[in-house]
């Protein structure tokens, strides 16, 4: 297979090959091999790639619906025994203990972890520029970011590496890389995908695993793969009444949408984004939905605050355990805004903490009011396009808490919140700066209705994948169709 042919595809079409014969999962891995060749120099998105598991992929199709297609994984502890070191020198060398259990769930699909992928500092900053690897480029424009945690599945996906790529979302992590790159990307629903065998949802119920793709089949179909509680899970979900594949060939009619522009930070949206977002009303208005102007209301500066104590107590705690299994010294050897996260995160009591997840209760419930009004929510993903590479450099001088979540407004101000709240929220691969740049905008959905987003993503899909490249975006400047 040639390059050009594999990079058009989405994981769809490769199983759909695999599957006629027409092309060997080890075909594929020699192609993820050569992209890698091509295009990472550039991009600085993947940090290896397994020979063992690419010497494994076979000469004929494997079992599951992706039949053995490669993918990438983000540098956190995704499967056993593989080095996870979350873009720290604190951590390098550090390796999974274990499989989570929602990818295990995704391989037996017959999906291959070929590598693993670039993340910012322990996830924590929204910029890829890591003290262990640096910085990862953006393939639409290299002068740019790729915003983070997931940066380098974002950027890897988008540039044609694979077809699809893990990543994780505590505050945006999937959504925003996916906006900056062209992707599509969804945190699902807290406790959609099981946090299994550590937390049922990591970092306090923020944090989330999924993955990033480049069409809404796919993220119908690795949702159906991986979706579900574990055994000793302390929630369960409700199980969606038929598969996402289903849900997306059914056409949304009719839907309620609230359409917000209100910046709940105060962040100032920048005009592009702006444009697009009315834009992308618009269009849902014309396929006879009821779009109106709405904006929930909840304290902003209440809930910020809780976010940095949640953050911050989870740092404290986490950093230690690190630090003396890798017998290194936190001061010595963790990242500016990691550090700064840390540090203040030792002097929250007990009391303080308790008090942060009542206010995260509070703003659910308002949300929650809010949301049983609407079907969807229709809001910017980031407040900024793209922005330059070092603009909100992690590891400058003089960082502390409180600038740690400076840099991180203008790209979570429409995100976070539904860490914090628990609903569905996906990015969509639907504008264009006048430089090119890739504009994402969010669907939010009330608790558990990941069907009525992919649906409604579907939707829009199918008006805009005739055009070349994810959503008709055309090609980036560096991917591994032009080589």
């Amino acid at each position: 297979m040639r390059l050009d042919e594999y990079a058009a595809h989405d994981g769809t079409g490769l199983a759909r090959l695999l599957k006629n014969g027409e092309v060997t999962p080890r075909e594929l891995g020699r192609c993820v091999e050569q992209a890698v060749a091509v295009v990472n120099p550039a991009l600085n998105a993947v940090v290896e790639l397994y020979p063992d598991a690419l010497e494994a992929l076979p000469e004929t199709a494997c079992a599951g619906p992706f039949h053995g297609i490669p993918t990438l994984t983000k540098d956190f502890p995704i499967e056993a025994g593989r080095l996870a070191e979350f873009g720290s020198r604190m951590a390098e060398g550090f390796r999974a203990g274990h499989d989570a259990v929602w990818w295990t769930r995704i391989r037996d699909g017959g999906v291959v972890n070929a590598g693993r992928t670039t993340s910012s500092e322990f996830g924590v900053a929204a910029a890829t520029e890591s003290p262990l690897y640096g910085a990862t480029r953006n393939p639409w424009n290299l002068e740019r970011g790729v915003s983070g945690s997931s940066g380098g599945a974002a950027a890897a996906v988008a540039a044609g590496i694979v077809p699809f790529a893990q990543g994780g979302d505590g505050g945006g992590s999937i959504r925003n890389p996916a906006s900056f790159c062209g992707l599509i990307g969804l945190k699902p629903s807290r406790g959609r995908v099981t946090g299994s065998p550590n937390a049922n949802a990591p970092l306090l119920g923020l944090a989330t695993g999924f993955m990033l793709t480049r069409s809404v089949r796919d993220t119908a179909a690795l949702l159906d793969l991986c979706h579900g509680p574990d055994a000793g899970d302390g929630y369960e979900i409700a199980a969606p009444e038929a598969t996402y594949l289903d849900a997306i060939g059914r056409a949304s009619k009719g839907l309620r949408i609230a359409f917000c522009t209100t910046s709940w930070s105060g962040e100032r949206i920048d005009p592009e984004v702006l444009a697009a977002t009315k834009s992308a009303a618009e269009r849902f208005a014309s396929f006879g939905h009821h779009v109106e102007e709405a904006s929930p209301e909840f304290d902003y500066p209440a809930f910020l605050h809780a976010q940095k104590v949640i953050w911050a107590a989870d740092a404290a705690a986490g950093m230690p355990a690190m630090a003396r299994h890798m017998n290194r010294d936190i001061e010595e050897t963790l990242g500016a805004s990691v550090s700064a996260l840390y540090r203040w995160g030792l002097g929250i009591s007990g009391a303080q903490l308790i008090d942060a997840l009542a206010v995260y209760d509070r703003v659910t419930r308002q949300l929650g009011r809010f949301l049983a009004r609407y079907d969807l929510l229709l809001t910017p993903t980031s407040a900024i396009l793209p922005e330059p590479v070092g603009t909100f450099d992690p590891n400058r001088a003089g960082i502390d808490v409180h600038t740690v979540f400076e840099d991180l407004a203008p790209k979570e101000t429409f995100t976070a919140l539904f860490n914090a709240t628990g609903q569905p929220a996906i990015s969509l691969p639907l504008g264009r700066s006048r430089d090119g740049l890739p504009i994402g905008i969010q669907l939010v959905a009330r608790f558990g209705r990941e069907d009525l987003l992919l649906a409604a993503a579907r939707q829009i899909e199918e008006e805009l994948e005739r055009g070349p490249g994810i959503w008709g975006q055309g090609i980036p400047a560096i991917h591994a169709g032009n080589f």
